[in-house]
């Protein structure tokens, strides 16, 4: 007789984490039935997951009623929320819903994904935040697993414009401040060894990380990688705050004083894999042939 798979369902199926752990799922030795919770089942990214095997089922993490099923049917929960796309109130809410909900409908494993050191005393919103969704859950005493991922390599698609044509990478980190740095794949194949072996993970939390770079070495990198001759550039913080937006500044003022505080060299040895650094993401994601490339406005959080 074959065993009954895990069910597992993901919230934010159709977005960057969700989706990175609905591929990392899709590719595991174990075989899982996936199921993707999306506001618009009928969306372009829904029916894409759909055709590649994942159960897509619609709620809204605003309204506990309009998802209970989905996670009372399911043994583990992904769980991921936005701050960016809705501020702090509706993302704290939408988070302690879902906790909320897999508490009373009994799941086995809630795997968590924040922010890289929100459970320290950062006074950043989306830190801050993030914290806030994680002590209800502690609260209710969810066997779950916390991965708390850094500054994403996706967050540098928005300076590729600047890279290639300008010959510049520009962050308000002051000279000698190292950066550590993920790729959000990596948080996906995390999340997938998490649910493969709940036994070793739940009760845990990590601080996911896979490489560390100053903003000069980061440039060097570039460099190689471009052909591109990209030099660094330290923004002020006084001008950072126009030219990057009040959140992100606050965060690298943060970053310039304390950091984040992964072992990158541990995470290997408890997930099984090795995670991805800047060098091999560039090389991945063609940055051998960027070129004239659209900017993207603003920065973008790879959630």
């Amino acid at each position: 007789m074959t065993a009954e798979r895990t069910r597992v369902l993901v919230a934010g199926a159709t977005g960057n984490q969700g989706g990175a752990v609905v591929d990392n799922l899709l590719a595991s030795d174990t075989e899982f039935d996936v199921r993707g919770l999306t506001r618009d089942a009928d969306g372009d990214a829904a029916r894409a997951l759909a055709d590649r095997g994942v159960t897509m089922v619609e709620g809204d993490l605003n309204d506990q009623e309009s998802f209970r099923s989905h996670v009372a049917d399911a043994d583990a929960v992904f769980a991921v929320t936005n701050f960016w796309t809705q501020g702090y109130d509706a993302q704290v809410r939408q988070g302690k819903n879902l906790a909320q909900v897999a508490d009373e409908e009994g799941v086995d494993h809630f795997v968590y994904s924040g922010v890289g050191s929100h459970e320290r005393d950062t006074s950043i919103p989306h830190f801050d935040s993030a914290w806030e969704i994680e002590r209800h859950a502690q609260d209710l005493d969810l066997p779950m697993t916390v991965l708390q991922p850094v500054f994403f390599f996706q967050n540098f698609e928005a300076f590729a414009e600047d890279v290639v044509e300008d010959g510049t990478v520009a962050l308000p980190l002051e000279e000698g401040v190292s950066l550590q740095m993920v790729d959000v794949d990596d948080v996906g194949r995390a999340a997938a060894a998490a649910f493969e072996n709940p036994n070793e993970f739940v009760g845990e939390r990590f601080e996911l990380a896979g490489d560390e770079k100053t903003l000069a070495e980061t440039a060097d990198v570039l460099s190689e990688v471009t052909g591109v001759d990209v030099e660094p550039y330290h923004v002020p913080i006084e001008d950072a705050y126009d030219d990057f937006g009040e959140e992100f500044t606050v965060m690298c003022e943060w970053f310039n004083e304390v950091g984040y505080d992964a072992d990158v060299d541990a995470l290997e040895e408890t997930f099984g894999f090795e995670f991805t650094t800047l060098e091999e993401y560039l090389r991945e994601h063609g940055w051998e042939d960027k070129e004239g490339m659209a900017s993207i406005p603003g920065w973008v959080k790879a959630l």
